[in-house]
């Protein structure tokens, strides 16, 4: 499992966005919004997600936005969420 950061400043996110870029200059950054029905599950008591909180959805993109057949193939994503912070243990807010 990757790591999960809490409480992002919008300068990481900006350094974090420089450095997707710089890695790879002949790319973009694309925000698109989540579309379709997303479902939240809690953790589970054993198996693969044992512990962790899920989230799936899906993001839908134009097929005439992207060229090529093996297109998604190239594609890297992370995830911006929003949540609460009465939600969120108080050892992972900024102070």
């Amino acid at each position: 499992m990757k790591n999960v950061i809490f409480d992002v400043s919008k300068e990481y996110l900006g350094r974090l966005a420089e450095a997707i870029v710089d890695n790879n200059p002949d790319s973009m950054i694309v925000v698109a919004p989540l579309s379709g029905t997303m479902s939240v599950h809690a953790p589970t008591k054993k198996g693969k997600s044992k512990g962790y909180h899920r989230m799936k959805f899906e993001v839908r993109i134009p097929e005439d936005a992207i060229k090529g057949e093996d297109a998604l193939g190239d594609f890297g994503a992370f995830t911006l969420i929003r949540l609460p912070k009465s939600r969120v243990q108080d050892h992972l807010i900024r102070e």
